[in-house]
This record gives structure tokens, sequence and C-alpha cells, in this order.
């Protein structure tokens, strides 16, 4: 997760699913997979494909990196997440979302 966005990412709730956009702290990131590793290499696996997001820091400075839209299933409930770096190897992780807040639009 993105220091810019002091680690949180912004969970979206519609038509009872939710999904929370990720901001990563580069490019180096270049798919995820809601599962192990050993299933994102599955054929038939559906990768989550990145989308390039602007982050701006505290300094002023502004950076493009990759984001990611996360399904969730429960909050407060660890899941699996694979990724897959730039030199092509996944890696298993362990991760869950918690803390939610509703924010006024």
């Amino acid at each position: 997760m993105n220091e810019a966005n002091d680690g949180q990412g912004t969970l979206t709730v519609k038509d009872g699913k939710m999904t929370i956009h990720i901001s990563l702290a580069s490019k180096n990131i270049v798919n995820l997979f809601v599962g192990t590793a050993e299933d994102a290499q599955k054929d038939g696996a559906a990768l989550l494909e990145p989308t390039t997001d602007t982050v701006k820091y505290e300094d002023g400075t502004e950076e493009e990196v990759y984001g990611f839209d996360v399904p969730v299933e429960a909050l407060d409930q660890e899941f699996d997440l694979a990724i897959l770096g730039t030199k092509g190897k996944w890696y298993d992780h362990k991760v869950s979302v918690a803390d939610a807040k509703a924010v006024e639009e």
C-alpha cells in the first residue's frame, strides 16, 4: 500500500459486493490474484490487472504507481492474495481489510 494514502485503500460496496482499490508503492507488482500463487499459475486463473494511479506525497511530489481493484468477501477476515512481480515470480501473501470507515461524498 502506498504511503501517500497512509497505507489505506478505498472500499466500495455495490450490489452487495465489496471491492477495495489499493495503490501500491511502485510499478513493480504487475498482477494480483485472489488465492494462492500456485492457483494463480493455472490455466484460466482470473488475474487482476493494474490501473495506473497518480499519488501525491506530503512533500508535493507526484508519482505514477500501479493500483488494483481487489474483491473482498468479508471485513476483518484474512484471505490469500498472490502477487506477481516484474521478475516473473509469484509470491503468497495473507491480507485483510479492517477498520473500514464511511466517507461522506
